[in-house]
């Protein structure tokens, strides 16, 4: 559940959005500027690397927002994310904590569901980890690696059953509720 608290510390701030998927928010719905960088951890940090060598840092503040799948939340729940893994097809794992409370989400190079790794694989993931997506923890050590305020906002798209069909579907309804959050900054 997200934590109103990180409103007020975004409230004022000059922020710069990262998301994944053009679904995930509408530029024309948000007064930050938007930077869409394709699905994936590469994808990622190629896209803040990018923003980085063509515009001044300087004062800005990374927000990336997108979604995610969980076993412990529920489909449409925002979720500040504060803890992040990186996980890969070979499950080698590097850990970045940022200060704060939030959730701890796995970044891996696939969608973590039981069409994609075993029901056993997910549900002992699903015990360690609180969200599963495919580029956060690029973000936050990109971030981490040149000084650069992070945050992370994940809404839960699916809940690792097998239903990833839909989420293409669930986009539009978690990019209305990122939508109304993001005007209240």
């Amino acid at each position: 559940m997200i934590d109103y608290r990180i409103l007020e510390e975004l409230r004022g701030r000059d922020l710069v959005l990262f998301v994944a998927d053009m679904d995930e928010i509408s530029e024309a719905d948000v007064r930050f500027p938007v930077v869409y960088t394709g699905m994936g951890k590469m994808r990622m940090y190629s896209a803040l690397e990018k923003w980085f060598s063509r515009a001044d840092a300087s004062g800005k503040v990374v927000l990336n927002i997108g979604s995610a799948g969980s076993a412990k939340y529920p489909i449409g729940e925002i979720v500040n994310v504060r803890h992040f893994v990186n996980g890969g097809s070979e499950l080698i794992y590097d850990r970045i904590d940022l200060p704060g409370e939030g959730a701890l989400v796995h970044s891996g190079d696939y969608f973590m569901s039981t069409q994609t790794f075993s029901p056993e694989q997910v549900a002992a993931l699903s015990r360690q980890y609180d969200l599963f997506d495919m580029e956060a923890y690029a973000a936050a050590l990109f971030c981490r690696n040149h000084g650069i305020p992070f945050y992370c906002l994940k809404a839960v798209s699916d809940n690792l059953d097998g239903t990833l069909k839909d989420w293409r579907s669930i986009l539009g309804d978690i990019r209305v509720k990122f939508t109304d959050l993001l005007g209240k900054l």
